[in-house]
């Protein structure tokens, strides 16, 4: 059976923190563009680097990346990753650019808070789409003024893990990241 289980886990050590330190957007055919070279779920190179990922840094505990499950009884299983980001101060350039956002498929690399960041890559065969949003200028003084996007995709398979074949993850990333 080509879907026989392969192994089992222990538990891991209490190291992983929640939450998101950035997210790199670019549009899917410019993922598509860098010809990432994908092994065991992961990104191990790109096979054209070029500037097209965009940074977004996020504030603490406010934005987060998850990916759903979705299985039926009729034997069809796919994703769907959902990713949360939030934009401090209202300002032109960034309802701009938002306009611009939810106009295209895209790609994000999602960058974890961990002591050694991991980097996941998810929409990669359909892409992300901007499914919901807010402009906002909050009630308390200490209220969010601001933007929060939730980009949301279905993928056929889970999102995929950038582990560099050699090299570092900033390494990597410099050559895709604006």
């Amino acid at each position: 059976m080509s879907c026989a289980l392969t192994q089992g886990f222990t538990l891991d050590c209490k190291d992983a923190i929640g939450g998101i330190k950035s997210v790199r957007l670019a549009t899917l055919s410019d993922y598509e563009g860098l010809a990432p070279t994908v092994a065991a779920g992961d990104i191990t190179a790109f096979g054209s680097a070029s500037t097209v990922f965009y940074k977004y840094e996020q504030l603490k505990e406010t934005s987060a990346l998850t990916e759903t499950i979705n299985a039926s009884t009729n034997g069809s299983v796919y994703y769907t990753p959902e990713v949360t980001v939030v934009l401090s101060k209202l300002a032109t350039t960034k309802r701009n650019e938002i306009k611009l956002l939810a106009q295209n498929r895209l790609v994000a690399i999602i960058e974890t808070n961990d002591e050694t960041p991991h980097f996941f890559v998810c929409g990669v065969s359909t892409g992300l789409e901007v499914s919901a949003g807010t402009s906002a200028t909050g009630t308390a003084y200490a209220d969010l003024q601001g933007y929060t996007l939730t980009f949301s995709g279905m993928e056929a398979a889970p999102m995929l893990k950038i582990e560099p074949a050699s090299g570092s993850y900033e390494a990597m990333l410099a050559t895709v990241t604006n």
